[in-house]
């Protein structure tokens, strides 16, 4: 997949296309199947497929205050894309001057003149540009006059309930881990590098490693079965989500205990796989009650991972993309 971080940088020659246009935070199942109808509408037109979106978050910008917790970090969210086969990735550089493009004018000068697309394909509920007036129905209407067709995917559902990043956040800042599997369509993780500590947890018989990690939305505090991945190798392992009270802290912390393994990891890198939420975080009357909860926290977690095994992106109801899983 080819990334393209600034209008400047569009080539001036930038062959037909099919272009898609949203935030695809997550890049949950709903807009996996926004990028299959893309890549498909693409191939059997013999075009290129073509990813907009914007860089930061609109929100970041214009409403601060009101702005989501990301489930992806950047990097995340390009190669989730690109695991869809996308030809191109364009990040459009998002400030307030770019928020005041009408919407006409953007579809125009950058949709239609830049990436020079021959169709759109859109989902039923987004919207963009100037007082969000660039709706699905405007995009027909505006689109239709200038020979260029607008495909509009209608709701992709689990249960009943349509595929939402919104609905994800809640439930995953809610520790429901395990409920984000079906939309997410793969379980919710993080990369994190591991920092020192207090070394509590080696006090206690139980060490942990001690992560640090630019990913936004850290589940609600709680312990929680995991597995984690050092390079090639998985562990299982319990995390702690929390502010750790039972010692009076006031930072919360993401500490993780990796099952039967020992050794030195300050300063690797860790991916950690949120399967299960055990509890919610505790103040124990003692280090002696701390441990022997943490303990029973290590024999439920043994019993849970017996029967779990890791969703990647690419395992989850889409064996036609094949492929090695991507993490994010």
């Amino acid at each position: 997949m080819n990334i393209i971080e600034s209008l400047a940088d569009i080539p001036a020659d930038f062959s037909p296309s099919v272009v898609t246009l949203g935030n695809f935070d997550g890049v949950h199942l709903g807009h996996r199947a926004l990028f299959r109808r893309l890549v498909d509408s693409a191939r059997s037109d013999h075009l290129q497929s073509v990813v907009c979106t914007f860089y930061p978050h609109p929100l970041k910008v214009l409403a601060p205050d009101h702005a989501p917790l990301l489930l992806n970090t950047r990097d995340e969210r390009r190669r989730l894309i690109a695991a869809s086969h996308v030809d191109w990735l364009v990040e459009i550089p998002f400030d307030r001057s770019f928020a005041q493009q009408s919407p006409e004018e953007f579809v125009e000068k950058i949709l239609l003149d830049r990436l020079a697309a021959q169709k759109l394909v859109v989902g039923y509920d987004y919207a963009f540009g100037r007082g969000r007036r660039g709706t699905p129905e405007f995009l027909h209407e505006f689109c239709q006059a200038r020979g260029v067709a607008v495909d509009i995917l209608q709701p992709v559902s689990a249960n009943g309930h349509p595929y939402s990043s919104t609905r994800i956040r809640q439930l995953v800042a809610a520790g429901l881990v395990a409920d984000v599997v079906p939309l997410l369509g793969r379980h919710y993780n993080l990369f994190g590098e591991v920092v020192s500590g207090f070394a509590r947890g080696r006090e206690l018989g139980f060490p942990t490693a001690n992560l640090s990690t630019e990913k936004e939305l850290i589940p609600a505090p709680g312990v929680y079965v995991v597995k984690v991945r050092h390079g090639d190798l998985e562990y299982g392992g319990v995390a702690n989500i929390g502010y750790r009270p039972t010692f009076g802290c006031h930072d919360i912390a993401i500490e993780v205990h990796l099952l039967d393994y020992s050794g030195t990891i300050y300063g690797e890198k860790l991916r950690v796989y949120f399967i299960e939420r055990l509890r919610e975080e505790r103040t124990f009357a003692d280090v002696s009650e701390l441990s022997a909860a943490i303990a029973a926290d290590v024999l439920r977690a043994r019993q849970i991972l017996q029967r779990v095994q890791v969703v990647q992106y690419q395992e989850y109801l889409a064996p036609q993309e094949g492929g090695k899983g991507v993490d994010g």
